[in-house]
């Protein structure tokens, strides 16, 4: 016998999107606070750290955005189109925010950049397990 289809949980992405905001600003003022005290404020450490940060947490956001467009049994095929949408304009996002960064922020730290990218995916990652 089959089962139901188990309810998106949309309102927890929602509420776990909120709480990346977090992480986000936790990330920014971590970056800052290093950038501070190693650099003598320079602020290219916080700068790239933020950019990589706020790239992965807004292509992530538009991500969300277009897979809970549609919700509910008939709209399966949207949903499933919508998912695919999505992730290709999370990757083009992704690529081209990356290019403008190095293209036009100059002095840039490109570890700091990838870590503060890397650091949101992981907490994405961990924040989709916690709610799965």
């Amino acid at each position: 016998m089959t089962q139901p289809a188990k309810r998106t949980k949309k309102d927890k992405i929602g509420s776990g999107l909120k709480q990346q905001s977090w992480i986000l600003l936790a990330i920014v003022l971590l970056a800052a606070l290093i950038d501070y005290i190693w650099y003598d404020a320079h602020w290219v450490i916080a700068k790239s750290a933020a950019l990589g940060a706020c790239l992965s947490y807004l292509s992530q956001a538009i991500f969300a955005g277009f897979v809970f467009w549609h919700t509910g049994y008939r709209a399966r095929r949207h949903i499933v189109r919508q998912m695919y949408r999505g992730q290709m304009v999370k990757w083009l996002l992704t690529v081209f925010g990356f290019a403008l960064i190095f293209i036009t922020i100059q002095p840039l730290s490109a570890p700091a950049l990838f870590i503060g990218f890397m650091v949101m995916q992981i907490s994405h990652s961990w924040m989709l397990w916690r709610i799965g």
